[in-house]
């Protein structure tokens, strides 16, 4: 990535300081999933508790943050005078959990609550399995096929449920995630809505109940069993197996006792289930991917034995420096592991006040520095036929989960140096080369959830509002990757909205760049509502990162959304130049599956998923801007030159001419770009003249 350094316009919070770094091309269009996270980068930083993709409330039908209108008048505009509506669906698979699930402390406390109020809170630490236990609670209550989930835009307090009753269905159990508030102001707002519906509403909050001034609908909540929670998961195994466990009973249960919560016991069980090792040694290496046996691995890692470089200067700390950063770097070049650790040592000097000692260059080759289990990886990836998981000069961990270990461990079990660890990610999201920027936000990400507030405030933020795109691009990773990781989807996207609503104006360009790099709201309309606000913003127009994100939130299952919701953008600037670029960006898009370059929104069309006049609309929107009428017309030509060798596509792409062309002056001017493009530049196939086509005003 180059770098830039625009001025912020009048009036705008001022950014901290920047090196000086050379102009960038704001005109430049991103390529496709140039800037999208790696998930299985966030499957090794957070192991048990990685969140993949859900459908669960996703795009669940319903009224989006504006009435869809005609001719691209918004009838409720997207600012905010008009609150969004909570998002109510239905859970799937609490059947399944209430066969594998174990007791916990709160369940008999819960029951007798539920039966005397509409609203109850259950309050206990993240991770410890308050999801589940809320459901099973209800389930209890209400059968499993009866209970739902609300999820609140940012910003819409819960007592907006007051305002829409119509959502909340009788005789049913409800769970709400409440991230901040006065847990018992809400209950008692809420309570005469859920007892006149018949149902009941579980609240689940990170906290504990105030022993001085305990509200009655609270309820503690501690993590269940493990040992439990991990025998109630096992499916049905081979009798092998099963004796293979019990054999191995001590260190199993030693290791589930060393578990942080049940996600981690669920995933030991699962793994047993699907490998179904028959003899201790093959459950031992089962056991040594767990997280708890990757932290004690990572921990043996980072305290070098005494016997390594024994009477070296601050040699321990050199060695615990590389083997940070050859996790951090992992599948990376070797040399940046050496830059960086030399970046992370000269951060502790300066911290301890010690002298600048220098590099320590020529001291101590990659195996004396690595040691242990990584210098068994380095060695393995070294060998001849090795290539295919990494080569000699690349940071090569074989077990991909205990990156994320070494990381945490480093974080937690060096808490003096957690400031030192800071100004270090700082400097490489600051570096002008990109490798570098990612593999600080991976770290900053993996960090944040442990402590979301301070790595926000002391690292994040500040790249967030950045003059550099590039370092703003690191900041967008490391936001995608906090919502990857246990509870924190809340506090992402009330950070997200943070950064779309602030007064600093780079951070609404960075809020553009977490979607253009994977995130996804739990519903659609909630991404385009962001994605409007900031479009709002003049200093986006010459940026492409609004574009770029509405491409990437785009799905085959929800193209016609995505295009109804452009529709309702006004026409005037700064939105136009938006939408004309997002656009050419879904038009230009190929159908996956196809094996003759057939265009994805074509094949929509085709299965009704996609208005013809609703594409249509937007695309001769593209046609009157100027800037970007050259490539609408070069997208629209391969439609035309796809459909002259495919006859059955001609009706559509004949409907979608007749709905961009609606008046002599359009028609002319559509004719002009394509007769231009190099594959129209011998005309257009008769089937698709445009001559004689609607020539008033629609």
């Amino acid at each position: 990535m180059d770098d830039e350094q625009p001025q912020e316009p009048p009036g705008a919070s001022e950014s901290p300081p920047e090196p000086e770094a050379p102009q960038e091309d704001d005109g430049a269009a991103i390529d496709p999933d140039a800037l999208r996270v790696d998930p299985d980068v966030a499957e090794e930083l957070f192991g048990a508790r990685y969140t993949a993709p859900t459908t669960v409330l996703t795009d669940t039908t319903t009224v989006g943050p504006a009435q869809l209108g005609s001719d691209n008048t918004m009838t409720n505009n997207y600012y905010g005078e008009k609150p969004l509506d909570p998002i109510i669906g239905e859970l799937p698979g609490v059947e399944g959990l209430q066969k594998v699930y174990a007791q916990t402390d709160a369940d008999e406390a819960l029951d007798a609550l539920l039966a005397e109020r509409s609203t109850v809170c259950l309050l206990g630490p993240r991770n410890s399995g308050r999801f589940s236990t809320a459901r099973a609670a209800l389930a209890r209550r209400y059968g499993p096929h009866h209970i739902h989930e609300v999820v609140l835009p940012t910003g819409v307090p819960p007592e907006r449920l007051t305002g829409t009753p119509d959502l909340v269905a009788t005789d049913s159990g409800f769970v709400m995630r409440l991230a901040e508030g006065d847990q018992v102001a809400v209950m008692r707002k809420l309570a005469p809505l859920f007892r006149s519906r018949k149902s009941s509403l579980l609240l689940i909050k990170e906290g504990r109940p105030r022993q001085w001034d305990r509200h009655g609908g609270e309820v503690p909540h501690r993590a269940p069993d493990p040992i439990a929670v991990f025998n109630n998961r096992l499916a049905a195994l081979p009798s092998a197996v099963q004796l293979t466990v019990e054999e191995c009973r001590p260190a199993v249960d030693a290791a589930l006792k060393a578990t942080y919560g049940p996600k981690e016991c669920v995933a030991l069980a699962t793994a047993i289930t699907i490998k179904q090792p028959s003899d201790p040694e093959a459950l031992d290496a089962i056991l040594q991917q767990s997280q708890p046996k990757r932290r004690e691995r990572a921990s043996e890692i980072l305290l070098p034995k005494p016997d390594g470089l024994a009477g070296r200067r601050r040699a321990s700390q050199h060695e615990r420096a590389f083997r940070l950063a050859y996790a951090v770097f992992r599948r990376r070049p070797l040399h940046y592991v050496f830059e960086a650790a030399n970046l992370l040592l000269r951060e502790i000097d300066s911290a301890a006040l010690r002298p600048d000692w220098g590099n320590m260059a020529l001291q101590h080759p990659v195996l004396h520095l690595l040691g242990g289990e990584l210098e068994k990886d380095w060695l393995a990836a070294s060998e001849p036929g090795a290539e295919h998981v990494g080569s000699s000069r690349t940071a090569w961990i074989r077990d991909p989960g205990l990156r994320g270990a070494i990381i945490d461990v480093a974080w937690h079990d060096f808490d003096g140096t957690r400031l030192s660890l800071l100004r270090w990610l700082d400097r490489l999201g600051r570096d002008n080369d990109e490798v570098m920027q990612r593999a600080a936000a991976e770290a900053a990400g993996l960090l944040a959830d442990h402590d979301f507030a301070r790595v926000y405030q002391d690292l994040i933020d500040d790249w967030a509002k950045s003059p550099r795109r590039a370092v703003r691009q690191a900041a967008a990773w490391a936001l995608t990757y906090s919502a990857k990781g246990g509870d924190a989807a809340p506090k992402v996207r009330a950070k997200l909205r943070e950064w779309c609503s602030g007064n600093y104006k780079y951070q609404h360009d960075t809020a553009a760049r977490v979607y253009a790099s994977g995130f996804e709201q739990p519903i659609l309309a909630w991404s385009m509502l962001d994605l409007a606000r900031i479009a709002e913003d003049k200093m986006q127009e010459p940026r492409h990162a609004v574009a770029a994100a509405v491409n990437q939130l785009y799905r085959p299952e929800r193209a016609g959304r995505i295009l109804d919701e452009l529709n309702c953008w006004p026409l005037a600037p700064p939105f136009r130049v938006h939408v004309a670029r997002a656009v050419v960006a879904l038009t230009a898009r190929i159908e996956s599956m196809s094996l003759d370059g057939r265009p994805d929104l074509l094949q929509r069309i085709v299965e009704g998923r996609v208005d013809p006049e609703a594409l249509g609309r937007l695309w001769r929107g593209g046609f009157f801007d100027s800037a970007y009428a050259p490539e609408a017309a070069t997208t629209l030509a391969s439609w035309i030159s796809y459909a002259d060798g495919n006859d059955d596509m001609r009706k559509h792409v004949v409907a979608l001419l007749d709905a961009i062309i609606t008046t002599p002056a359009n028609r002319r001017r559509v004719t002009f770009y394509l007769t231009r493009t190099r594959e129209l530049a011998h005309g257009i196939p008769e089937w698709a003249r445009l001559e004689g086509r609607t020539t008033h005003e629609r």
